[in-house]
């Protein structure tokens, strides 16, 4: 587990990646250090997956947000978990409990886009039993993981 010195290195990370070592070190009473030591430690450990930038998909053409609701045939499921994965318009999958077994997340132009997307790859490619499409219509809270 991670102590209040870690936490608060996290929390200030998590307001924005960029922020120099020294502003951090200033901020948390460390050197820096002591900071890097920590952030080393952090990223080995698990603590930190990734510093990432955050992408806004509006700003590419990407105006249409669905979530598919998936029944995957059960004799080809790793097969089509992995069929599923290499699908570049899909940018989140979870394996989940009920009657879709896969609940998937994606980005389209449109929804015209979104319907070409179902018609020749989706239902062409993976086998489905069963789905349902749904389009977000407005995010209401869209967050992450904070500490």
């Amino acid at each position: 587990m991670v102590n209040k010195k870690d936490l608060m290195i996290l929390s200030i990370l998590q307001n924005g990646a960029r922020i120099p070592i020294s502003e951090i070190a200033k901020k948390v009473g460390l050197s820096e250090n002591g900071v890097r030591y920590r952030l080393e430690k952090l990223e080995e450990e698990g603590y930190i997956k990734n510093y990432v930038v955050l992408l806004n998909p509006r700003k590419f053409g990407k105006m249409t947000f669905a979530i598919f609701n998936l029944e995957l045939e059960n004799k080809q499921i790793k097969t089509s978990i992995r069929k599923l994965a290499e699908i570049e318009d899909l940018i989140k999958i979870y394996q989940t409990t009920g009657q879709y077994s896969i609940k998937a997340f994606g980005l389209f132009d449109d929804e015209e886009d979104l319907t070409d997307f179902i018609n020749d790859r989706l239902l062409q490619e993976i086998p489905i039993q069963n789905y349902s499409v749904e389009i977000i219509t407005k995010s209401i809270k869209d967050g992450i993981y904070n500490v």
